[in-house]
C-alpha cells in the first residue's frame, strides 16, 4: 500500500486528475482511493453546524479552521487504516491558500507526520486555465479573485511549501501537469520505469515543421511512454500569453510583470522537470538554433543527468561533450533508449 499527498492550487484540476487516475487504475484491477481533504473539511463544518457565508469556509477563525483540518486528517488516517489492501491512497489537499490578502496554511507538519506519506505530487496547469476555472467559482468575487500574476504567485508558493514538506519527510516530490497522460502517470506509482524529460525546440518546430511536432507529440511520445514516465514541457502552455496569443478578455491582465513571471516560471519549471528525471531525451531535428533546448542540455549535463540526443546534422564538439549518446534519427535513438530503459541501477 502506498500513500501520497497531492497538492495544487484551486483551479489546478488536482482532484479531477486523481479521480481520473483512480478510474484508470480500477480498469487495470488496482484499488486507488482518493481522499479530498477540502470537501471533507466542508462536510465536517456542516456536521458541526458551523455557519459561513456562501461556502467561504476560509473566512472562519484560523484556530477553528486548524481544528477542522486536524479532525479531517484523523478521519483520513482512519480510512487508510481501514483499507490496508488498497494499492494507493491519494490525499488531495492544499499546501496553502491565497485568500483576501492572506496566506493560509492548508496542512501542517503535524498533519503530514500523522499521514506518513510515501511521496508528494504538486499538480500544475496553464496559469490562464487555472484563472478561468477560479473565475467561475462563486467563492471568489471580482475583488478577491487572484489575477494572472497573483495566480502565478500562488502556484509558486504552493509548490515551494510542498517541496519543504517533502524535504522534511525525506520523501520524493514531483511536479505533474494536469494534462499528463493518465496511464503514464499510473506508471509513476506502479512500475519501475525510469523518468525522462522530453526536450525539443517547440517554437521552431511548431512554425517551420508542424508535421515533426505532430510526430513527436504522437508516435514518438507514445513509444517513450511505453518505456518511461515522461515529463513533457508541452503539457503546460503558458508561453502563448507572452507571444501575444492571449484571449481578448485577458489582455488587461497580461501585464509586463505577469509576462516576466511566465517566462521565468517556464524556464524554472522545465529545469524542475529535469531535476525529477533520470535522463533527458532530446529530439533536435532542426538546424535552427534553439536556446531553450541548448540550455536544457547543458543544465542536465551540469547536474549529472544522461542526455540522449537525436540530431541529424553536424555536431559541434561543445554539443558532443554534453551529450551521453547522439543518434542521427528517431529509430536509432529509440534503440538506445530501450537499452537505457532495461538497465538497472540508474
Amino acid at each position: 500500500m502506498q500513500t501520497w499527498i497531492v497538492t495544487g492550487v484551486s483551479g489546478s484540476g488536482r482532484i479531477e486528475l486523481l479521480k481520473e487516475l483512480a478510474e484508470n487504475c480500477k480498469s487495470q484491477g488496482r484499488t486507488v482511493l482518493v481522499h479530498d481533504v477540502g470537501a471533507m473539511i466542508a462536510k465536517e463544518a456542516r456536521r458541526q453546524k458551523l455557519q459561513f457565508a456562501d461556502d467561504k469556509i476560509l473566512d472562519v477563525d484560523a484556530s477553528l479552521l486548524r481544528t477542522l483540518r486536524a479532525l479531517v486528517v484523523k478521519e483520513v488516517r482512519v480510512r487508510i487504516l481501514e483499507r490496508p489492501t488498497a494499492d494507493l491512497h491519494l490525499i488531495g489537499v492544499h499546501a496553502c491558500f491565497r485568500w483576501k490578502g492572506r496566506l493560509i496554511p492548508g496542512i501542517s507538519f503535524v498533519d503530514i507526520g500523522d499521514l506518513r506519506p510515501d511521496g508528494f505530487i504538486n499538480v500544475i496547469d496553464d496559469v490562464q486555465a487555472v484563472h478561468e476555472v477560479n473565475s467561475r467559482n462563486p467563492k471568489w468575487d471580482a475583488t478577491s479573485l487572484p489575477n494572472l500574476e497573483h495566480t502565478q504567485d500562488w502556484m509558486i508558493e504552493e509548490e515551494f511549501i510542498a517541496e519543504i514538506l517533502a524535504e522534511v519527510q525525506s520523501k520524493p516530490m514531483y511536479l505533474v501537469a494536469r494534462n499528463h497522460r493518465i496511464s503514464n502517470l499510473a506508471d509513476l506509482f506502479f512500475s519501475s520505469k525510469k523518468r525522462i524529460y522530453l526536450s525539443y525546440p517547440i517554437t521552431a518546430v511548431r512554425k517551420e515543421r508542424p508535421e515533426l511536432l505532430a510526430r513527436i507529440q504522437g508516435e514518438i511520445l507514445t513509444e517513450l511512454e511505453s518505456l518511461f514516465v515522461v515529463f513533457n514541457p508541452l503539457a503546460i502552455e503558458d508561453m502563448p500569453l507572452v507571444e501575444g496569443k492571449e484571449l481578448p478578455d485577458k489582455v488587461d491582465q497580461v501585464t509586463p510583470d505577469a509576462q516576466a513571471l511566465i517566462k521565468s516560471r517556464t524556464v524554472e519549471r522545465d529545469f524542475q522537470f529535469i531535476d525529477q528525471s533520470d535522463a533527458v531525451v532530446v529530439y533536435y531535428m532542426t538546424d535552427k538554433v534553439s536556446p531553450g533546448v541548448l540550455a536544457e542540455i547543458y543544465y542536465a549535463h551540469r547536474n549529472m543527468k544522461p542526455v540522449y540526443l537525436c540530431f541529424p546534422h553536424a555536431v559541434s564538439p561543445f554539443l558532443e561533450g554534453a551529450a551521453t549518446c547522439i543518434s542521427k534519427n528517431p529509430e536509432e535513438q529509440l534503440e538506445l533508449l530501450r537499452k537505457f530503459a532495461a538497465r538497472t541501477g540508474g
